[in-house]
Parts: structure tokens; sequence; C-alpha cells
């Protein structure tokens, strides 16, 4: 009779472990970011009926966004674990690096984004935990997006209209934080003299210069640089708008701290560690001019 008994004990312990998970990915992803929110002490998130959750940081206080407008954004995603994960290796806009994203509302991907974004007026602000079906799906994005990826995502929409204006913004909010008096130059730099120089030389665009410099992103990241042993040479045309309209405005021996918008940098186009629509921070030394 123990014999049967132990038998049968087996026989439904091999039944328990063989049972098939019967969960759909909607309902494990559900589990997983609500365990997110709560372990990470997150209140206030509403749920989404397409099976996202969110949380309006900021409505904003312009116009309610609709499909049809035409929007400037900026994003940061993180996976559950905290990871910032970036979608274009070294050159992915983030709300930390000040590079913006520009679309149609209604052709922003994946569709938890634009979900989350139309929710909101112009200046607002949301951040949302996307399960992966709404996001980047089983395929992932990248090298870093692995499939089935569930999103930490926050969202903001600057109340701005055109991207001169938004870049504009994004240089004075930055700049409040550097410990500098900045002036306007009506290129659209914004720029501070560290120290004048004392060459004689007259500057122009056509003047070949040696320059030591940092440049970085308004993250703080470097992406850029050259030594005073190792200067950069070259004549100032062959260089972004920013530094042609800047760079005269000190001497042989100056130093000046320029913040650049991303139309008179890179523009729309990505470059090595330079996300696209990206504002620049440069720090440049000039060390020699010559005509």
């Amino acid at each position: 009779m123990k014999k049967i008994l132990g038998l049968l004990f087996i026989a439904s312990v091999i039944l328990v472990s063989c049972k098939k998970d019967t969960r759909s990915l909607q309902q494990i992803q559900d589990e997983q970011m609500q365990a997110f929110m709560k372990q990470n002490n997150l209140s206030g998130f509403q749920k989404d009926t397409s099976g996202y959750y969110y949380k309006v940081i900021n409505t904003g206080t312009g116009n309610a966004l609709t499909y049809p407008d035409y929007v400037f954004y900026l994003q940061t995603l993180k996976d559950l674990n905290g990871n910032t994960l970036k979608l274009q290796g070294d050159q992915t806009p983030t709300i930390e690096n000040g590079a913006y994203l520009a679309n149609y509302l209604g052709y922003v991907s994946p569709k938890g984004f634009r979900e989350n974004i139309i929710k909101l007026h112009k200046g607002g602000s949301i951040r949302a935990i996307i399960p992966s079906y709404l996001a980047y799906g089983k395929d992932g994005f990248g090298s870093q997006v692995l499939g089935n990826t569930i999103l930490d995502a926050t969202f903001s929409v600057p109340n701005v209209s055109n991207s001169i204006s938004l870049a504009d913004s994004l240089i004075t909010k930055y700049k409040a934080t550097i410990p500098l008096t900045f002036t306007r130059d009506s290129s659209g730099v914004y720029y501070s003299i560290i120290t004048p120089g004392t060459g004689t030389d007259l500057i122009t665009t056509s003047s070949t210069i040696k320059v030591a410099y940092t440049g970085k992103l308004f993250d703080g990241k470097i992406f850029d640089s050259a030594k005073s042993t190792s200067p950069l040479e070259s004549p100032l045309y062959g260089l972004i708008s920013g530094w042609q309209s800047t760079i005269p405005k000190i001497k042989t021996g100056g130093k000046i701290r320029i913040l650049i918008p991303s139309y008179l940098g890179y523009g729309s186009s990505a470059q090595g560690a330079i996300p696209a629509n990206a504002p620049l921070d440069f720090e440049i030394e000039l060390i020699s001019a010559k005509n």
C-alpha cells in the first residue's frame, strides 16, 4: 500500500512540474510591471487600456497635442534594471543630453510612445512603464534593447513652435547650471569670453587657426578634444558654423566657452558620439591664427 501511495505521489509531482505556464505575455509582463512599481515605490501610475502604466508629471500649459501635429520631443529609455538604453550606439538622443526628436505625432513609433505623448499639452512630460508588445517587441532594437524588453520611459514635449526656439530654450536652461555669464550672439550661439587674448591678428573665416578644445554634450559626456601640445589646425571656414561666428571674438591666447544650437553644429545628422539634433558645449583656447 505504501508503495502504491509513493508512486501516486511521484506521479502527481511529475504532473505538476510538467504543467505549462498558460499565462499570456500580456499577463506575465503586467505582473513584472506591477512588481517593478512596487519595488521602486512608484505611486500615482494609471493603467491604460492598451496595457502600459503611466503618470503625467506635468500636463503642460501649451496647446493639447493631436496626431497630425509635428512635435519636438525628448526621451529617456531605461530597462527595469535602471540601465539607460542606447538605440544607436552613443548617438542616442535623451532628455539629459538635450538632443531632441521630431516627427508628426501620428508617425512616432513604437505605438506605446505616441500613445503616451498624445496625453500631453506642449510643455508637458510623462513617465510610462511600457510592455514589450507596445515597444520593440520580441525582436528588440539594436544591441541593447533585447527582445521582450519592458521599458521605463520618460517623454518631454517642449512648448515651442520650431527647432530654433527649441534650441534656444534648451541652451537657456543648460547655461543656468554653469557659473559663467553668457551672451547670445545674433547667430544663436551663446558665448562667454574667459580670456580675451593678446594677439593682434585680425581673425576672419579665412584665417587658419590652431586650437585646443574640449567638446561636450549637455549631459557632460566629452565627445572630442585636442590638447595644446597637439592642437587642431584648420581654416576657420572649414569648421562648424557655431565656431565661425564666435572664434573671431577672441585673440591669440584667448579662451572662450560656447554653447551651440544643433542647427549651427551638426544638425539632424549624427556624427560619431554626437546624436542628431544635439546642442554642443565647447571650451576653446586659440593658440595661433594666420591669414
